[in-house]
């Protein structure tokens, strides 16, 4: 009887016990483990399509600004890139002493042959505040306003002087026609003369792969502050002539700005004449 004492909470209290009982047991067959919905009434979930992520709000990328000043150039007042340093120097790279420097601060340095040695030119950003640029080429045909970013001359013909430009490579090599006096004005003749002389050069951005050797003997700007460096190697076939040749260079930053005039001077000895002995008649 203690079984049917169990059930009694399902079937109800009755008269008839027994009856009772087994009407219960007729209408309620056995069943299995009744799962986790069945224990606690949860209602199954109804299956809905994924709707589309509402997309979430991120912040507008800032433009990118190139590194530099918001400075304006005046008349007198380059902006453009400081040349740290402008020198010959020997052809593995050392440095030399030159022959003198005048009032105005420009070295001279001189030269037996005219050619065989290197020109070096550095530079760091100026008041604009952005890097030298590194072109060294950029000639076009009739048009005098394209420059190279490294703006270099000389106030005589070195070589022969030869009008075209660029020509450096065989079969064709020629010499660079002068501007005196030195300038920098947009003219087809002064922008020639730029690309032809500036062709030659090479570009370095690298102090310990530079084109020129520290005291210690290891590869090196020749000044610390320097950021670009620009070399030649002075040809024969555009070797300077006897007498003082003014070299006057500029650069120009990433955003074209020129920088301040800096010059140097080339002295070749003249050479000397052979004397002519006279015959006795």
């Amino acid at each position: 009887m203690r079984n049917g004492y169990r059930f009694l909470p399902v079937c109800g209290l009755s008269a008839a016990l027994v009856v009772a009982l087994a009407a219960c047991a007729a209408k309620a067959p056995v069943k299995g483990p009744k799962s986790v919905a069945e224990v606690y009434g949860e209602t199954p979930v109804p299956t809905v399509p994924p709707s589309t992520p509402t997309p979430v709000a991120t912040a507008s990328p800032i433009p990118a600004q190139p590194l530099g000043r918001q400075v304006k150039a005046g008349k007198g007042k380059p902006i453009g890139p400081i040349v740290t340093f402008f020198a010959a120097a020997r052809a593995d790279g050392s440095a030399v002493e030159p022959k003198s420097v005048d009032e105005k601060g420009i070295p001279t340095y001189a030269t037996a042959a005219g050619s065989g040695f290197m020109l070096v030119i550095e530079a760091k950003p100026g008041a604009s505040g952005f890097e030298p640029a590194r072109r060294v080429f950029a000639y076009v045909p009739g048009d005098p306003t394209s420059r190279p970013d490294l703006e270099i001359e000389a106030n005589r013909d070195m070589g022969d002087g030869s009008p075209a430009v660029c020509d450096r490579t065989r079969p064709k090599i020629g010499g660079i026609p002068g501007i005196n006096p030195p300038s920098f004005a947009e003219t087809g003749r002064v922008s020639d003369a730029i690309n032809d002389l500036a062709c030659r050069f090479e570009t370095f951005v690298e102090s310990d792969a530079s084109c020129t050797e520290a005291k210690n003997g290891e590869y090196s700007f020749l000044n610390k502050e320097s950021t670009t460096q620009f070399c030649m190697i002075v040809a024969r076939a555009w070797a300077f002539p006897p007498g003082v040749t003014l070299l006057s260079v500029r650069v120009r930053d990433s955003e074209g700005n020129p920088g301040p005039v800096k010059q140097m001077r080339i002295l070749r000895p003249p050479q000397a004449q052979p004397v002519q002995v006279q015959k006795k008649k």
